[in-house]
């Protein structure tokens, strides 16, 4: 993997055998994720406790793992947990595919002894402390205690067991905190259910990826070791890319910037076996896959994910989707701070002009903006002003330039601001965590008109109304007058407002609905519609100036009902004179349902609407059944 990325070989920090002080922090985890190979040779991961002490030194050099467990009587006649149905019934089957594994063939409280011991990988985690150690090493010993019979506490469940097993520790390495979502974890007595071990996955199973942020996979190195650890992100991270019984199941996700061991990637890249289990939290489901990985690198990788550099595909071989089968419960208390934004498939994203990808993940620029002026129109908003020209350094630039379509309203520039900001890797950057994995490719919706006739783009200028707001954001709004300041142009993307489905007709009227800074893809758009379109805007009173900015450049064109939150400070009174000379309805609260469900008329309107998640959400529910044709900021 070194070799594969450029990276220098570094030396491996892993800790032979097991030190007395990983031994005593363990002691205190409340979580283990463990993993191992079934006898199918299929890798899988679970994870076990929900209280501190769930492995605990017993002898030097060894672990002793306590838990509870349910271990399924057969599932219609034996299943053997791949949904074929040939199983043969020696095996509990219908939970945790680990835990069969470790416990093959029904036990009665006996001991189960693998002589050269069985190969396990662990990962030890106090997610509230966000804190996390590896262990790799074999199972030695395993025993499985039934339930007395004759207890009066509840009603006894005849897979319910307590099991204990003794693990020789080999390895062990302490990781970072880095994208450990903290969690508050306690335990619970579950009472799993065998949902579906079949493809494709079920709809309750894809969900439960979908809002996942955080996962388990274990890997191996031959039959010498293997390697559990945990990748996590911001909900949703994990993407799935294929579901279907044609196609097949398939996932992926983003390898963010780490430690560059590749412990991990370097075992996927030598056995692409992988066993993956997403646990959910809150409500005790948990979903087990085993499959095979392939590292998607650069352009391979950026053709499927857009803006990563590397990432992991997963091919499902095998499922299990069990409710409520945690023995604990958990609680999100904070994010990572180094969780980057989501990364949306390829396919999820309506891109109509994506440049070619570069090998190394970037996409190719085919023009160049540079900075003529900017202009501050409130505290946090800044107009930029940037002319388009082609890439002198690119053949390719100057060949394709000419050809380069303008923007369309509602359009957005892709700008690339790495050459500018990125600083290259580091392992941590606890004073900025978010720069890590940031490419610092901007899409900034373009809020001037596009040029009039077929005349080529050189030398036209575009201005951007944006929000102050991360790093590229105030690079610019810094940026020294008179200073030089040239980026890359990735191209136009969007479906703007133009399109035949969306473009109103004669008799319709147009409702523009706008939230904040929302209201840039409509700037060039407002009076389109002629005497019968309007504006409907939410802003903050702290940005009045922008709404006397914008209204001056409408004009009496649309009608303008402007909805201000918050309080006015003596210095916006002006702004409300200037914007009531402007023909400005001003209405000092928030929007409601009925000012939205009674503009325009009823049956010959259609509306268009760009407002962050929260607007929007209440928006689709006031328009329920009317025409609406959304633009969002959440790529």
């Amino acid at each position: 993997m070194h070799r594969l990325l450029g990276v220098p070989p570094q030396d491996n920090p892993t800790i032979p055998g097991l030190p007395a002080a990983y031994a005593q922090w363990m002691a205190q985890s409340p979580l283990l994720a463990l993993g191992t190979v079934d006898r199918d040779d299929r890798i899988w991961t679970t994870v076990l406790g929900g209280r501190a002490g769930v492995v605990r030194p017993i002898a030097p050099g060894v672990l002793g793992l306590s838990t509870p467990a349910h271990l399924g009587a057969p599932v219609d006649g034996g299943s053997d947990g791949d949904g074929d149905g040939d199983g043969d019934g020696s095996s509990r089957t219908g939970f945790d595919p680990v835990l069969e594994a470790l416990f093959p063939g029904p036990q009665d409280g006996n001991a189960v002894d693998h002589a050269d011991g069985k190969l396990v990988a662990g990962l030890a985690m106090d997610l509230e402390q966000r804190t996390r150690v590896k262990l790799a090493g074999r199972m030695l010993r395993g025993v499985v205690l039934e339930q007395d019979a004759t207890a009066t506490t509840g009603p006894t469940d005849p897979s319910r067991v307590d099991l204990q097993l003794a693990l020789a520790i080999d390895e062990t390495l302490g990781n970072c905190p880095k994208y450990l979502n903290r969690k508050a974890v306690w335990p619970h007595e579950a009472a799993p259910r065998l949902v579906s071990d079949s493809l494709p996955l079920s709809d309750d199973a894809v969900r439960l990826v979908g809002r996942s942020d955080i996962f388990f996979l274990s890997s191996r190195h031959g039959a010498e070791s293997m390697d559990t650890n945990n990748r996590g992100g911001a909900p949703g991270f994990v993407r799935v890319l294929s579901n279907s019984a044609d196609d097949g199941v398939s996932l992926v996700y983003p390898e963010y910037s780490g430690n560059r061991l590749f412990q991990t990637l370097g075992n996927l890249r030598a056995d692409p076996a992988v066993g993956i289990t997403f646990p959910d939290f809150e409500t005790g489901d948990v979903l087990y896959l085993t499959g095979r990985a392939e590292i998607l690198v650069g352009a391979d990788a950026a053709a499927v994910l857009p803006h990563s550099r590397m990432a992991v595909k997963v091919t499902v071989d095998a499922a299990r989707f069990v409710s409520d089968g945690l023995p604990f419960r958990g609680r999100l208390l904070d994010p990572s701070p180094y969780n980057p934004p989501v990364r949306r498939l390829a396919s999820e994203i309506d891109a109509t002009g994506e440049a070619d990808a570069r090998p190394d993940g970037r996409s190719g620029a085919v023009a160049v903006a540079t900075l003529v002026r900017s202009a501050r129109i409130t505290p946090t908003v800044t107009r930029h002003t940037f002319r388009l020209s082609p890439d002198p350094s690119s053949p390719r630039a100057r060949e394709e330039f000419p050809r380069l379509a303008a923007w369309q309203p509602g359009q957005h520039v892709t700008l690339d601001f790495s050459g500018h900001l990125d600083q290259g890797w580091s392992h941590m950057r606890d004073h900025d965590p978010a720069s890590l994995n940031d490419d610092y490719v901007r899409s900034f919706t373009v809020s001037s008109p596009p040029p009039q006739g077929p005349a080529s783009l050189a030398d036209v200028e575009l201005d951007v109304t944006v929000r102050r707001n991360g790093p590229v954001t105030r690079l610019l709004a810094g940026w020294p007058a008179g200073a030089t300041l040239t980026v890359p142009v990735l191209g136009f993307d969007g479906a703007g407002f133009d399109g035949a489905t969306d473009h109103p007709a004669p008799d319709e009227d147009l409702v523009m609905v706008a939230g904040g800074v929302g209201i840039t893809p409509f700037m060039t758009l407002a009076g389109q519609g002629g005497p019968r379109s309007s504006l409907l805007w939410s802003l903050n009173a702290d940005d009045l100036p922008l709404a006397v900015d914008v209204a001056e450049k409408i004009g009496t064109r649309s009608r303008v009902t402007l909805f201000v939150t918050g309080e006015v400070a003596a210095s916006g009174q002006g702004d409300l004179r200037a914007l009531a000379r402007l023909g400005v309805d001003v209405r000092t609260r928030r929007m409601s349902r009925d000012d939205v469900v009674h503009a325009g008329t009823e049956g010959h309107r259609r509306f268009r609407v760009c407002a962050g998640p929260g607007l929007r959400r209440s928006l689709l529910d006031w328009l329920a059944g009317e025409q609406v044709s959304l633009v969002d900021f959440d790529y």
